[in-house]
């Protein structure tokens, strides 16, 4: 028989798809994602082509945090960059203008601070999400940080992005445990997932970029 566990995004049957080295990524019959056990993250600050990631992709990030926030005075919004690596995006929001950007990365020494209660306007998590396992307390943390209506911007490698730029389960890159990649998201497996946090979904910007608002619980 098959090797199976139980999705820990919507608890249904899950069936081994794909071993990489000595990791075995289990893929949902529901949501379709990906997931593995829990990975070591230590010493992946910032991940791989972080600096190349920042200059070459950053002003496209800035212009959406622009949308996101029109309307509240730039000097009055409140923003977190969670799992901000060496905080080349903090550094680009600044550029922009943004005075009130924060960072917090739980493996770098200069981000530890662990992010304030009911506070920012804005979470972004910018190649983050893919490091996160069950139970996903880490969107448990960005709904408490939030103030009420507040937004969190997810930007990974969804499942569904990388079929359509012509990626199999066996070629995708993306797949890698070396990396500390442990859940690749569909992007229905991401939606059902964030409204269990409490966030309810909103237009996303490519296949690439998805976007959730805190509700009320």
């Amino acid at each position: 028989m098959p090797d199976k566990k139980d999705c820990p995004i919507c608890n249904n049957e899950s069936n081994l798809r794909i071993t990489k080295g000595i990791t075995k990524y289990y893929q949902c019959c529901n949501c379709k994602s990906l997931f593995c056990e829990p990975l070591n993250q230590e010493g992946l600050v910032g991940g791989e082509h972080e600096v190349e990631r920042n200059e070459h992709q950053n002003h496209l990030r800035v212009a959406r945090v622009v949308e996101i926030l029109n309307g509240i005075p730039i000097e009055q919004t409140s923003i977190l960059d969670f799992g901000c690596g060496a905080g080349l995006l903090i550094d680009d929001l600044n550029k922009a203008g943004y005075p009130n950007v924060t960072g917090y990365d739980s493996y770098n020494e200069k981000y530890l601070r662990l992010p304030e209660k009911e506070k920012y306007h804005l979470i972004i998590m910018v190649e983050v999400a893919e490091h996160f396992s069950a139970p996903y307390i880490e969107f448990d943390v960005a709904y408490r940080s939030l103030v009420n209506g507040g937004c969190i911007m997810i930007e990974t490698g969804y499942l569904d992005a990388a079929f359509d730029d012509g990626h199999t389960i066996d070629d995708w890159f993306y797949l890698n445990p070396d990396a500390g990649h442990s859940t690749i998201y569909s992007n229905h497996g991401i939606d059902i997932l964030m409204m269990s946090k409490g966030f309810r979904v909103k237009p996303f910007f490519n296949n690439y970029v998805r976007l959730y608002q805190k509700a009320s619980k």
